[in-house]
């Protein structure tokens, strides 16, 4: 009898439509492709925050070049940077040497992104 009910439960198409699905399917993952044999041309940009306060600043902006040198640049700046105060940090002191990104990687939100760069453009 359990071997009917087996076979018939993987056969019907109404058994299976309603059937939970335990073994759900992942979504793909996208990984982070080169996009330029240039240095800082894909960048992650993050934060260090709640360090303790030295000459001013608490937090330190860091900007990690991905593909080519895996360099990093740190800049001090207040924990209460927005993402304009980002832009104009990354203007004076990454932009003249090596210019725009192609692809900025953050943990921060879309609004985040977007507002740093249309300040940045």
């Amino acid at each position: 009898m359990h071997n009917f009910i087996t076979a018939y439960v993987k056969g019907c198409a109404t058994c299976q439509m309603n059937k939970v699905n335990t073994h759900l399917t992942k979504p793909p993952l996208f990984p982070i492709t080169p996009t330029s044999d240039l240095p800082l041309q894909t960048i992650a940009v993050d934060f260090i925050t709640k360090l303790p306060p030295s000459q001013g600043y608490d937090t330190i902006l860091t900007i990690t070049d991905h593909d080519v040198s895996k360099a990093s640049i740190f800049i001090p700046c207040q924990e209460s940077i927005d993402s304009e105060g980002v832009a104009k940090l990354y203007a004076s002191e990454v932009f003249p040497y090596h210019g725009i990104p192609l692809k900025i990687i953050s943990n921060h939100d879309t609004r985040f992104n977007s507002a740093f760069t249309k300040e940045l453009c």
